[in-house]
């Protein structure tokens, strides 16, 4: 018999293997082929800043790389240039901030590497002591601080410390200082106090000549300290005054005391409000609220800063002598329409929301307040008593009256009848902050959360409200069948742009000794060795700090604009002639950013401020200044693996064009289209020309 033959002649055999050629090309995209590009050229056009984007709709692709890299002018860790990508050694990253302000070290496992969120600021030769419980506030800098008329400075008046000697020669560990601060490194203390030194309303027997840096009011600790104006007759763009209130000395108080300079504190009686310490503050719509406090309460009063009726009105210049806090009531204790329970150690936040997103001079706002968590009980023989204990409840208001209560963000039955609502655990005494753009209070202080809104429009109806912080605090109460009668505290921090959907920062792994937290502000020096341990008692400020963004080893006090690359890859080589070892890093971003108009001297951060600890710590006088991972992480992860943390407020750079977003964790829907387009042409393409050629053959 005859061997058998192909079925084919040799020519269809051919036809076959470029056919199935053809198939492999296109179920493995060539790596150099971009599907955006591909599928239309002429669909995206390029603008006058080289951004490649849609003439439909206007939504930003990326930015081409058109020309080959070069040496940049300047060095840093992130590639900076005019525009291409550049060329970085070993030398110009050795110069750069990168290892001091970006970089952190890993868990031992290896999980948590990433982006710093926060970096613990030396002290100088000046600061205050240790202590919890003090109140802080961000109002001008003093005359004597010798500094450019209207520069802003931290202050932080009285607390808590370890014991000490009062001038009186009496052991306590209250505290009546003042100190300032235009950096939150080096704090100075204000040693010539002034104001009412009376017998009955303070340290009357503080008023000696000389140096005086002791406050006429009596020393203590869990009070509140606002910066605060006069609204349509204020005397100047800044806050006119600060006002300082209640709080335990040692008894808990409602006197009032008013300050123009930091240096003058002028009394100005007692409030109509019960006397109370650890209360909570805020200024909303202008006017300061004071809610809650122990002996536990919830009442909420309302005051006014104005001129005293016997004082000669002058738009220029008044002292605290002449201003007055003028109260009301807004809501009574045990009110019948009051959702929250009485309680203390809460927190208060404001936030600035747009009722829809777009920049025309019609764009309406809504002004919320929101309080979160504390310490709190109703009374024994209320039928809603269920135990006095720290609390994770979040409730707002638009008139400071009415209130709601925030629901679990969850559907499920079980869910919804919990008692404790939120996902971070139930904490007092803890910190909060709304970060928002300081040019405008709508926007979030992200500029990746900007990116959203002006160019990609990823997010479509939906608004990014500005983000309000809550971290650490700790817990204190009845919890189920026993009571919690040592604090025990927390190193996490969440976020929130509605107070009901929480998002949690850092990565937290081990407990004891072995705790590990991505929140650095959590690391303390228990007998010579730093360890993370939770604290509660301290403050948060939102400030600003130095950066020097563009790697150039100067800090610029004048507005910068450059560019940004997203990621870069390293390369070593060796001298033949030296032995000498050289890495070059090359940027090889498809997506890049730009910095507009931004102060390194004048980066917005927020200050976490003293506190004190759980366990083995005690009283700490750090301050740690958030840094840009705070804006990049979640659950521990930089950008969502996809990206790398910009500096200043930039936020999250993609390094690919798979994704988009704020945190780089949306697929580029473009992207993958444009890719399944071009897989589907070329399969129609393959399967047309194979046809072809079938027949005729």
């Amino acid at each position: 018999m005859p061997p058998p033959t192909s079925q084919f002649p040799p020519s269809h055999l051919l036809l076959l293997l470029v056919f199935l050629c053809g198939a492999a090309s296109v179920a493995g995209q060539d790596a150099g082929v971009d599907p955006l590009l591909a599928v239309n050229p002429n669909k995206f056009e390029i603008d006058n800043l080289g951004f490649r984007y849609s003439p439909e709709d206007g939504s930003f692709i990326e930015r081409p790389l058109t020309k080959e890299p070069h040496t940049a002018q300047t060095g840093g860790p992130f590639g900076v240039y005019e525009g291409f990508p550049a060329l970085i050694t070993t030398s110009d990253i050795s110069t750069s901030p990168l290892e001091d302000n970006y970089l952190r070290s890993a868990n031992p496992d290896g999980s948590g590497a990433g982006t710093r969120n926060w970096k613990k600021m030396q002290h100088g030769s000046q600061s205050f002591t240790r202590r919890n419980g003090h109140a802080t506030s961000v109002f001008k800098c003093p005359a004597i601080a010798n500094l450019p008329e209207g520069t802003e400075c931290l202050w932080l008046v009285g607390g808590r410390s370890e014991e000490y000697q009062a001038f009186d020669l009496e052991f306590t560990r209250r505290n009546a200082d003042v100190f300032y601060s235009s950096t939150g490194d080096e704090w100075w203390q204000v040693d010539i106090l002034k104001g009412n030194y009376d017998d009955g309303i303070g340290n009357f027997d503080a008023s000696f000549p000389g140096k005086r840096p002791v406050a006429p009011w009596y020393s203590r600790f869990g009070h509140s300290l606002d910066a605060i104006d006069m609204g349509p007759r204020s005397m100047s763009e800044g806050k006119d005054a600060m006002v300082l209130l209640g709080g335990y000395s040692p008894e808990p108080s409602n006197d009032v005391w008013v300050t123009t300079d930091g240096v003058t504190w002028a009394f100005d009686g007692y409030a109509p409000w019960v006397a109370r310490g650890w209360h909570s503050t805020t200024i909303f719509k202008g006017e300061l609220y004071v809610i809650g406090g122990a002996p536990l309460t919830n009442d909420i009063w309302v005051g006014n800063l104005t001129v005293k009726d016997n004082s000669i009105y002058n738009v220029t210049h008044h002292t605290a002598y002449d201003l007055t806090m003028v109260w009301k009531q807004k809501v009574k204790y045990m009110d019948a329409d009051i959702p929250f329970s009485p309680r203390s150690g809460h927190c208060l936040l404001t936030q600035l929301r747009r009722n829809t997103y777009n920049t025309t001079d019609d764009l309406s706002m809504t002004d919320r307040m929101f309080l979160i968590g504390g310490f709190g009980s109703w009374p024994s023989d209320d039928p809603k008593y269920d135990g006095e204990r720290s609390r994770n409840d979040v409730y707002f208001t638009e008139d400071g009256k009415n209130w709601t209560k925030m629901k679990p963000p969850c559907t499920d039955i079980t869910c919804q009848q919990r008692k404790m609502s939120m996902d971070w655990a139930a904490r007092a005494w803890h910190g909060c902050a709304t970060f928002h753009d300081p040019n405008d209070r709508s926007l979030d202080i992200n500029d990746a959360a900007k990116w959203e809104y002006e160019i990609d429009d990823g997010n479509g109806d939906e608004i990014l409200h500005p983000k309000m912080y809550i971290m650490g605090g700790g817990y204190i109460g009845t919890k189920r069948n026993h009571v919690i009668r040592k604090m025990e505290g927390y190193v996490d921090t969440w976020w929130s742009r509605d107070g009901m959907n929480w998002q949690q920062v850092n990565l937290k792994d081990s407990a004891g000794a072995a705790l590990y937290t991505t929140q650095e502000w959590a690391e303390t020096a228990v007998e010579g060795v730093d360890i993370n341990i939770g604290k509660w008692g301290f403050t948060i400020e939102t400030f600003k700090r130095s950066e020097d963004m563009n790697g150039d080893g100067v800090i610029s006090d004048e507005p910068l604009s450059f560019d940004v690359a997203g990621n870069k890859a390293s390369t070593t080589t060796t001298v033949a002639e030296t032995g000498e070892t050289i890495t070059t890093v090359k940027t090889t971003a498809l997506f890049w950013r730009s910095i507009k108009n931004k102060t390194e001297s004048a980066v917005p951060s927020l200050f976490f401020i003293a506190g004190d600890t759980v366990d083995a710590g005690g009283l700490v006088n750090d301050v740690f200044v958030s840094k840009p991972g705070l804006l990049c992480e979640k659950n521990g992860i930089t950008c969502n693996g996809q990206g790398v943390c910009g500096p200043g407020t930039l936020g999250c750079i993609c390094t690919s064009r798979q994704w988009l977003g704020e945190y780089c964790e949306r697929l580029n829907e473009d992207y993958y289209a444009a890719g399944w387009f071009l897989k589907v042409g070329r399969v129609n393409g393959v399967v047309v020309i194979s046809a072809v050629l079938w027949f005729m053959l």
